[in-house]
């Protein structure tokens, strides 16, 4: 039976940095691990053998790889590029479970894994002046390794050692000094070898896919007998100083001969018995270090005599004898020497008394002058300090006149133009007269409201890029972000360019018809009448025409206090330099929808719908999930938290993913903008974490700012 999706599963996997050198990377899914009913657990092999290759089909249960931006971290500073993971399958992202490290406690442990190496040994006499000159490796073995250096038929033989063993530097692995001279061997059987392709087929590891080694009945020499018959050696000399007297230990060529006559002592040693063969190789390594290294041997006895207090403090009182004649003579010439030096010194530090008066003297004439510098420095800084900020205020003030003498004619225009439509009629009601977006439309079902909504933008000629296959999945992304929005506010700002479609789309998905639109006066004010007309509206979505465009703030901020129920409000922005003149407080609750890069392509002019079987129904977001996502938006923007409360909630629906961060912080730069100014909202664009979507951002920007055309 397949597991269920809360249950979580555990699995070996190998990280691996991405090709493109961006510092990044992810795990391979190896090897699961799986018990059975008594608790006795196994390794399952589960590798893709194509695990790079973006799935068409991506099964919850069967992941390639792990991906968590954390990993590169922690992985950097791993001993191990092999980590074992818990993960669990999320449905809505099927090639995206949620992952992290085991963590190891009273009632579960982490089991063993082996990588293996193949080295270029081609026997068990090979391996160790394999292991002495080294051989090409790269990466970050297991806490264990085995070291393939034979093998016959299915089988192969292998020497286990541990990670602090070897010593990896500049893609060779050598072996420590501190090593063994012997470790376990263990013989292999073929189909329990697994190899793990890098990027692209390019490299390759191996592991073992067993949580077992098979039992180890003989040891493999890693050391060359060279080595051996060295330490051997010192062992030896050091073993007899403690059983002889000293008298026995000056016969040092005695004690060397017999270090390798007598078998029983190297059988002592090494804490087995070697072979005949054995014996005779080392032997002869052994007769080759006495008889033919007379500084290798010098240097062992020196090592020993200076363990030796007594020989020591004898050779000091030889010395002290021989040498007391010459110091004395020596003592006697340092004190001639040392009257000299010191009439010299007087002198010099009479010349330097005088010195150091002048000094003092230039010094006082010198801070004097540093000081007025600082003086005129400061007064010269503050002239231009003052002098800038004239200048910053006098350019404000001409670019505030500007706009404000723009919206001035544009008022008295609108407000000649509807003198006559206010003396007609007193009522209020009958001045909010809204139209229809377009004309009705044939309507198909759909299963919900993100898909009506994908499928009614692309209707209507919505698109991100020119490639289909793409473009369907940009309007998916773009229809999920904004009922997500929808969940926290319903209130949005839109480019006026994209309103049209965006809000019919919107409209026919939740209720199969067209969005109403008209225009707001200038000088209303009845503001309760306007939410009387938002609640009874026949579409669930109105545009109100002339907000932004006139900086009718007092709309704005009755649009924030207001309840329209289940209406949806979308506010077009004609010019983004106009929203420089409003207050930042309005985009509390009114939602910057970001339409960077879209374009609306011809279509039909009765095309078809689709209006969803299943409401958007409200939900409320979980306040822990909220205030965590507001904590992780606070290092990136200094906004007050009321500012970010929205944005905060609409990624607390998104689960905190990359998408609905990017999703929201456009809305977060025009609030940056409004309350701290341009050098402050361009940081924000040009933040690290915002590196894929900075363009964007700093396009936005600019509109605000120089009203450039978009990017």
């Amino acid at each position: 039976m397949a597991p269920s999706f809360d249950e979580r599963r555990r699995s070996w996997g190998l990280y691996v940095w991405n090709s493109n050198g961006d510092g990044d990377g992810r795990f391979i899914r190896v090897l699961d691990y799986v018990t059975d009913a008594a608790g006795h657990g196994r390794y399952e092999w589960v590798m893709h053998a194509r695990w790079w290759d973006r799935p068409t089909n991506p099964n919850a249960d069967d992941p390639k790889t792990f991906y968590r931006r954390e990993f590169r971290r922690v992985m950097a500073d791993s001993p191990s590029d092999f980590r074992f993971l818990q993960w669990t399958p999320c449905l809505d992202r099927p090639d995206h479970p949620t992952v992290n490290f085991f963590q190891s406690g009273l009632h579960a442990t982490e089991p063993p894994l082996y990588e293996i190496i193949d080295t270029p040994a081609q026997s068990a006499e090979e391996l160790p002046h394999i292991l002495t000159r080294g051989f090409q490796y790269s990466g970050y073995p297991t806490e264990k390794i085995l070291l393939l250096f034979a093998g016959s038929g299915d089988s192969s033989d292998a020497a286990v050692l541990k990670r602090d063993m070897v010593t990896i530097h500049n893609g060779m692995l050598t072996l420590n000094e501190g090593a063994p001279h012997s470790v376990p061997q263990v013989k292999l059987k073929n189909r329990n070898i697994h190899i793990i392709h890098g990027w692209h087929g390019n490299g390759q590891r191996y592991v073992y896919d067993q949580p077992t080694l098979p039992p180890s009945n003989s040891s493999v020499l890693i050391k060359t007998l060279q080595e051996l018959a060295q330490a051997y050696m010192q062992w030896y000399i050091r073993k007899e100083r403690l059983r002889n007297s000293n008298e026995y230990m000056h016969s040092a060529g005695a004690i060397l001969e017999q270090a390798f006559s007598k078998p029983e002592n190297l059988n002592e040693y090494l804490d087995v018995s070697p072979s005949s063969q054995d014996l005779c190789r080392l032997q002869t390594a052994l007769k080759a270090t006495i008889r033919s290294n007379t500084d290798d041997i010098s240097a062992i006895i020196y090592d020993l005599l200076k363990q030796d207090d007594d020989v020591m403090t004898a050779f000091r009182q030889q010395a002290t004898v021989a040498l007391e004649d010459e110091f004395n003579v020596h003592k006697r010439k340092l004190r001639t020497q040392l009257d000299d030096l010191r009439e010299q010194r007087k002198q010099q530090t009479k010349t330097v008394q005088q010195l150091t008066q002048q000094v003092r003297e230039l010094d006082e004439q010198l801070q004097q002058k540093q000081r007025a510098i600082r003086d005129m420095q400061a007064e010269l800084e503050l002239q231009e300090e003052v002098q800038q900020q004239s200048l910053q205020e006098l350019e404000e003030n001409v670019a505030l006149k500007l706009g404000l003498q723009q919206i001035v004619r544009h008022n008295d225009a609108m407000l000649q133009q509807m003198a006559s439509q206010r003396a007609a009629s007193t009522d209020a009601n009958e001045r909010l007269r809204s139209a229809p977006m377009m004309a009705q439309t044939s309507v198909h079902a759909a299963d919900d409201a993100r898909h009506a909504l994908a499928q009614n933008l692309q209707a209507l000629g919505c698109a991100f890029t020119t490639k289909r296959s793409r473009n369907s999945k940009c309007l998916t992304d773009f229809a999920m972000q904004l009922c997500r929005t929808l969940q926290t506010t319903r209130l949005l700002a839109v480019d006026s360019v994209h309103v049209p479609a965006v809000a019919n789309a919107l409209a026919f998905a939740l209720a199969g018809v067209p969005a109403q639109h008209m225009g707001m006066p200038v000088d209303f004010s009845d503001f309760s009448a306007l939410e009387t007309f938002l609640k009874e509206s026949a579409s669930p979505v109105i545009v109100l025409d002339n907000v932004f465009d006139t900086v009718n703030e007092s709309l704005l901020f009755a649009l924030n206090r207001c309840n329209p129920g289940d209406a949806i409000v979308v506010l077009p922005i004609g010019s983004l330099a106009n929203l420089r003149l409003v207050a930042p407080e309005v985009w509390q609750r009114i939602f910057f929808v970001p339409t960077a890069g879209m374009i609306e392509l011809p279509v039909s002019h009765t095309p078809t719908l689709y209006k969803a079987v299943q409401p958007l129904t409200h939900e409320d977001a979980d306040t822990d999930t909220v205030v965590a996502q507001l904590s992780a938006l606070q290092p990136t923007a200094s906004l007050t938290a009321t500012a970010m409360v929205t944005p905060a909630t609409i990624m607390a629906f998104g689960h905190g993913m990359t998408a609905a961060r990017e999703w929201v912080m456009p809305h977060l730069c025009v609030e940056m903008y409004a309350y701290n100014g341009f050098e402050a909202a361009d940081a924000l664009c040009r933040h690290r974490s915002n590196a894929t979507i900075a363009d964007k951002l700093v396009a936005l920007i600019n509109r605000i700012d120089h009203g450039s055309p978009a990017c």
